[in-house]
């Protein structure tokens, strides 16, 4: 702990000595995911958003290496495009967090987590992600946060083509229309990509030598429809395709490749009743299939429907209370027998938000009710007290749990129907500044969380055997020097298993990113630079830090043609963030080129 507040307090001097001019506030807009009318100026919790703006000038090849440009966030990959991908939020596994297409639960229900490299980047015009235990308000698996995707509803009246080709042989094609004003608009895309991929891992031996190639085809479809001055009905539908290739660690290599189908579809009627009631419901349906194609063929499919409607009440003009309840219901298909394949959750929540002068506060409270592992009771509170015009303090603490998956409870010969929820505490203490010269957010956090899920040596069972303890310092920086667009994020972490006093495998301990972007008339230029250091796997094994720097460039010919060209690991570094064994290693990929042409009409 003194480690991290060391770091803590040579981060918050940096905020104070970077020479940066004023940046823009951040807007009004409200932060949907975190309910109650909480905007991006006084939202209590710690929120990302990524704007539309931001994901394309990203250029990124897919949604887990978007997050992985914020604090807080470390991703493991299995070795190039469409590998099995983790993503942890500070320091919580894959399952603990929760994420939502436009509202909806999405994921496997088999595996416990959502395959967030299933669902197309080009279809998505916005991502918020809230930081910190929300089973307060989502109930199951909101132990490390909510990460929320929405997905582009049109209003533009325009269309636009692009075409990318790349390293590896990429091709990328994508088409959309978009119809509409902001009160019923219409968009409509199709997505294709193509790449030969690199070996996906070290193994040469069986034939494992070749390249492992990735496939994906995706249809997005949004609507919005205005009835009257106070309703607002909103659809969309996102599926998507992709079949991976990978090679087999165990044995010989014998064209081993899994097919992915994801479908997420929601419908949700937004009503003012009054002006200071708010009713809104939302209608959910997810479905994710895997199929693995091998000597070991296997195949899991997810079907979830789900219902949710909250009431939001303006009790003034600071303060709103809200109720909600929600109601989902999981079935599963395998190619296992497994004794039980289906289950369904209820749940009832209500949270206050209050603004008053220099002090807030958000109080949360759910129950939830599972046909198969019982009832939780979970919530939480933040309280912030303004020092001044540009500082602002708030304390934090909520409780959260991790629902075990159908794989830990009914798996044959391996599931336990006794197991238990996995438990967790969590508080966070954060500084928020805003100031002449930058914005800026300091965050100190710590988690600890119970009935680890495991395997049981003696009974060869899924059992509930271990602690962990996260704790960490996250800093994020953004303002303006001269004509460049200036961000900073970094990040501390401590994981530690309480049992055997080890490092937790897959996080890494310390990242830094860094970003600076400029417009020269027609052209943005954008560098990004991002290291990491202390990451362990195979229970202890650390594997060496490393730092990627990035380039890349938008060019407008005109209001309609555009050019942009990026090259990721400039300087080809080679790394590992994911071992096989103590001789083997997920490979990962090395300079990557590409180039895009878009036109829009």
């Amino acid at each position: 702990m003194t480690k991290l507040l060391k770091t803590s307090v040579a981060m918050c001097c940096a905020a104070y000595l970077i020479p940066l001019h004023a940046e823009e506030a951040p807007g009004d807009e409200i932060i949907v995911t975190a309910k109650g009318n909480q905007t991006q100026t006084n939202v209590l919790h710690t929120a990302h958003v990524l704007t539309l703006e931001d994901i394309e000038l990203a250029q990124v090849k897919d949604l887990p290496e978007l997050l992985d440009s914020i604090a807080g966030i470390s991703v493991r990959d299995s070795g190039g495009r469409g590998s099995a991908t983790s993503v942890f939020v500070r320091g919580t596994s894959n399952s603990q967090t929760i994420v939502l297409i436009d509202g909806v639960r999405v994921g496997s229900a088999t595996l416990g987590a959502a395959a967030l490299n299933s669902y197309p980047i080009e279809a998505v015009e916005r991502i918020e992600v809230l930081k910190g235990p929300f089973s307060g308000l989502y109930g199951a698996d909101a132990v490390g946060g909510v990460i929320q995707i929405f997905t582009k509803k049109g209003g533009d009246n325009n269309g636009a083509v692009s075409a990318t080709i790349g390293s590896d042989s990429l091709n990328e094609f994508d088409a959309a229309i978009s119809l509409g004003d902001n009160r019923n608009s219409f968009h409509i895309a199709a997505h294709s990509e193509d790449t030969d991929g690199i070996d996906r891992t070290s193994i040469t031996s069986g034939g494992n030598g070749d390249i492992d190639g990735f496939e994906e085809t995706a249809v997005s479809l949004g609507a919005r429809v205005s009835f009257g001055e106070s309703t607002v009905a909103n659809l969309s539908v996102l599926a998507s395709e992709n079949t991976v290739d990978f090679d087999d660690t165990f044995g010989s290599d014998f064209a081993r490749r899994t097919e992915n189908k994801a479908l997420s579809t929601a419908l949700s009627i937004d009503s003012r009743l009054s002006d200071s009631l708010n009713w809104k419901t939302t209608l959910g349906v997810n479905e994710d299939e895997a199929e693995t194609f091998s000597s070991f063929g296997s195949k899991f499919i997810t079907n979830r429907d789900s219902l949710g409607t909250e009431l939001s009440l303006s009790l003034s003009s600071d303060s709103t209370l809200t109720f909600g309840a929600d109601y989902y219901e999981e079935a599963i298909e395998s190619s296992n027998e497994f004794p039980v394949e289906e289950r369904d959750n209820k749940g009832a929540f209500a949270q206050y938000v209050g603004n008053f002068s220099s002090f807030g506060i958000a109080a949360s409270l759910r129950y939830d009710d599972n046909s198969s592992y019982g009832s939780n009771t979970n919530g939480s509170i933040s309280l912030s007290h303004s020092i001044n015009d540009e500082l602002r303090l708030i304390a934090s603490y909520g409780t959260a749990f991790d629902a075990p998956s159908f794989n830990f409870l009914y798996f044959p010969f391996f599931g336990n129907p006794d197991i238990l929820p996995e438990e967790s505490e969590s508080a966070e203490l954060s500084l928020v500044g805003n100031h002449d010269n930058l914005n800026w957010r300091l965050s100190a956090y710590k988690t600890d969380v119970e009935n680890l899920f495991s395997f049981d040596p003696v009974t060869f069972t899924a059992a509930n055997i271990g602690e962990a303890e996260l704790e960490g310092i996250e800093a994020q920086i953004s303002g303006r020097w001269s004509e460049w667009e200036l961000s900073l994020n970094a990040d501390v972490l401590s994981a530690t298993d309480q049992i055997t006093g080890g490092e937790l495998d897959d996080r890494a301990e310390r990242t830094l990113a860094l970003t600076a972007s400029r417009d020269f008339g027609k052209l943005n230029l954008r560098f990004d630079l991002k290291t990491e250091s202390n990451r362990f796997d195979l229970s202890g094994t650390e594997l060496s830090g490393y730092g990627l720097f990035d380039v890349s460039a938008v060019y407008e010919f005109t209001d309609k043609l555009s050019l942009s060209a990026n090259v990721d690991n400039i300087f080809d570094k080679d790394y590992t963030v994911n071992l096989i064994n103590a001789s083997e290693r997920y490979n990962t990929e090395g300079r990557q080129a590409k180039l895009r042409v878009r036109y829009q009409f």
